[in-house]
C-alpha cells in the first residue's frame, strides 16, 4: 500500500486570531467539547506567506 495517499477531512472556512490580527484559513473541529468546556480544532491559516497548522479553541476562531 506504498501509493496510499492520507487526506485531512476539510475545513470549514474561519478567520483565525494570530497577534491581534486576523487571518483567512479552515478549521476542522474536534468531535466533541474538552473538559474544560470548549469547542477545540486544527486550524490551517497562511501568514504573511507561511503556511501554519495549529490547535486553537473557538475562542481565536470565527465563522467566515
Amino acid at each position: 500500500m506504498d501509493n496510499v495517499v492520507w487526506l485531512r477531512p476539510p475545513g470549514k472556512p474561519c478567520m483565525v486570531l494570530s497577534d491581534d490580527e486576523w487571518w483567512r484559513g479552515t478549521v476542522v473541529w474536534e468531535e466533541a467539547r474538552r473538559e474544560d468546556g470548549l469547542w477545540w480544532g486544527t486550524v490551517t491559516y497562511e501568514k504573511e506567506g507561511q503556511e501554519i497548522v495549529e490547535v486553537r479553541s473557538q475562542h481565536d476562531l470565527r465563522a467566515r
